[in-house]
């Protein structure tokens, strides 16, 4: 949803329904505002879909605090995730991560290897990513903790445990030496 209009975009949201063939879509993720358009305005269309049934669950992407607030507002409280990109080496999405973890909504990372083409490089600017966990699991570190480590890191605790690196959200099975050496 993004870059058209209103009823574009519920038309969208229908053709989109109709396409998987189902009842109503789990999760619309609204990902790109038309700057020619209110962004209340967009919300209410979310609203309007949820409202609908066309919908059973609505998020935002690419949004700063004030617009988090207002969309959950418009929303009724309904608002379930925001996906704006963070990552080890893009981290200016602190303040939303925070906001999401005091409103109980999941923050989503895109890109949280900073990119398919920065991650194949990340062993070599952070020590501890390439090294093996230390124990029969036989994978890597990074693979298991981040951006899970995030909500038990100490140094991190306040992200909360809504930042999840998989749509399953599968807890941490990382003993808390392994989680400590990403945060050096």
């Amino acid at each position: 949803m993004g870059g058209r209009t209103i009823s574009a975009n519920t038309q969208a949201a229908e053709a989109s329904l109709k396409r998987l063939g189902g009842d109503a879509i789990g999760l619309y993720q609204f990902h790109r505002p038309d700057p020619s358009v209110p962004y209340a305005n967009s919300i209410g269309a979310l609203h309007d879909l949820l409202d609908a049934g066309t919908i059973r669950m609505a998020g935002i992407s690419n949004a700063d605090p004030d617009q988090i607030h207002l969309a959950n507002d418009i929303l009724g409280g309904r608002l379930v995730s925001v996906q704006n990109q963070y990552s080890p080496a893009f981290g200016s999405s602190e303040p939303e991560v925070r906001l999401c973890h005091e409103l109980g909504i999941a923050f989503l990372p895109w890109s949280p290897l900073g990119g398919i083409t920065a991650a194949s490089g990340l062993g070599d600017r952070r020590a501890a990513l390439p090294r093996p966990a230390a124990s029969a699991r036989s994978r890597s570190v990074w693979r298991g903790c981040w951006p899970r480590h995030r909500t038990s890191s100490p140094s991190r605790a306040h992200r909360g445990p809504r930042l999840s690196a998989t749509p399953r959200g599968r807890p941490n099975s990382n003993t808390h030496d392994e989680i400590t050496r990403l945060d050096h």
